[in-house]
């Protein structure tokens, strides 16, 4: 029974480790797609315009969000497989060196020395136990969720549709500014939700957690635009867009 919770545990960690692509992905989407909103809305009171406007930039934006995570979590992946690769390849050409160091690893986490030589012993007569236990404590190179490039695109890209995909919900019922109204509302309670769905995983204060996440993603968002007043400023010619 313990062994099972262990197990539950395990898929539990597992399941929430691409929570970065979530939270990236939605918030992305709903705060790219609110300023696009909003300067496609003071340009025509169409709402077929906006919303063609609105989808197209949705799915650009989601292919190429999901194709920046899947380039980025590859070409880290490489990395990290190179990194386990030469580890492996010290620890079987300096396998007393690697004991040594295995031995080091053990005593900075507490681990006193008697002790930590009779694991570094019995580890050493299991080779890939030894190694991924090197691997692990003396480079840091644990299993990382790095090896799911794909997985993570997908995560990335299908987030960045649900964030853009709520803002334009009320352009199907409404029209004009009262539509960017509610679009911009359902916005704000998005992320708000967001920050509270990511305070119940991390067993944070609910509400503490919301306003942090609302503040910091529409924080952002103004201090974007409030960059692009001052070039304006500067460059009466150049016209500030909206999104």
């Amino acid at each position: 029974m313990a062994l099972g919770l262990i197990e539950q545990k395990k898929e539990v960690i597992e399941s929430r480790a691409r929570i970065r692509e979530f939270v990236f992905g939605i918030q992305d989407g709903l705060i790219s797609t609110v300023g696009l909103l909003a300067g496609v809305q003071s340009a025509t009171e169409n709402n077929a315009v906006v919303l063609l406007t609105g989808m197209t930039s949705m799915f650009a934006g989601a292919i190429s969000m999901a194709a920046g995570s899947y380039l980025s979590s590859s070409a880290e992946k490489e990395i990290f497989d190179k990194e386990i690769k030469e580890a492996e390849d010290l620890a079987e050409k300096e396998p007393y060196l690697a004991a040594e160091g295995l031995l080091k690893a053990l005593s900075r986490e507490g681990l006193k020395k008697e002790q930590g030589y009779r694991i570094v012993k019995l580890l050493a007569q299991e080779e890939k136990v030894f190694l991924r236990t090197f691997q692990e404590k003396v480079f840091g190179l644990g299993a990382a969720e790095i090896n799911r490039p794909l997985q993570a695109s997908l995560v990335m890209g299908a987030s960045f549709v649900v964030g853009a995909l709520i803002p334009l919900l009320p352009y199907l019922v409404l029209d004009g500014m009262m539509a960017l109204y509610f679009s911009i509302a359902l916005a704000a309670v998005t992320l708000f939700s967001v920050g509270v769905f990511k305070g119940y995983l991390a067993a944070r204060a609910l509400l503490l957690s919301g306003l942090e996440f609302f503040f910091i993603a529409v924080g952002a968002a103004l201090l974007g635009y409030l960059i692009g007043l001052v070039v304006q400023y500067f460059f009466p010619g150049i016209a500030v867009p909206m999104g």
